[in-house]
């Protein structure tokens, strides 16, 4: 099996990247669903959490409100730096179990991971991948999603540069164009990782 960590910014491709491996034949997760399993009600880093923050960020029926405290820690970076210590391991756990289910089956295994180098997340894949695209085109795209760009700007300033991400990465994949484009460059990374792969065997 071998084991790819795809990442990049806000809005930058990484997801659309992360499908079109899926469309290719890998088996991908996604570490942002492993995140809202690890803060699920009763979970040990739910309570964590309320033990951090109080209730002030739950719904009615008692689950984290994840919107609500996303929209609080991306105005309040040491907040944002306590909930991530939080939330890492638990999806850093999640993910090994996934990499262990999956390492006798042949293939690829695709890892979705905003914070890939950030939570060192790199040292579980065998290669990474970078989705790269322009600050104002990051920007454009979320805005396009509703979300106001003041609040882009913000989220970009909290994330490591795309170009520090970039320098880290075995692969980048330029997504300033088309989805089109990005589809085919995609195909040719996975490609090549594949057959790079290959020949370490």
């Amino acid at each position: 099996m071998i084991t790819v960590g795809i990442t990049g910014n806000l809005n930058s491709g990484k997801s659309e990247a992360a499908r079109v491996f899926k469309r290719l034949g890998a088996e991908v997760f996604d570490a942002d669903v492993l995140a809202r399993r690890a803060v699920e009600k009763g979970k040990p880093t739910y309570r964590a959490l309320i033990k951090l923050f109080g209730k002030r960020f739950l719904t009615r029926d008692g689950q984290i409100d994840r919107r609500k405290l996303a929209r609080h820690v991306f105005h309040h970076p040491a907040d944002l730096k306590k909930l991530n210590i939080l939330i890492h391991p638990g999806v850093i756990v999640e993910s090994l179990a996934m990499i262990e289910r999956f390492k006798k089956k042949k293939g690829v295994l695709a890892m979705d991971v905003p914070l890939l180098f950030e939570a060192k997340m790199d040292k579980l894949a065998d290669y990474t991948v970078v989705v790269r695209a322009s600050r104002a085109r990051m920007i454009d795209r979320a805005a396009k999603k509703g979300m106001s760009r003041a609040l882009a700007r913000r989220i970009l300033a909290m994330q490591w540069p795309i170009e520090r991400k970039a320098r880290l990465a075995d692969f980048v994949v330029d997504n300033n164009g088309t989805p089109q484009a990005l589809e085919r460059r995609v195909k040719e990374v996975y490609a090549a990782i594949v057959k790079k792969a290959a020949g370490k065997v």
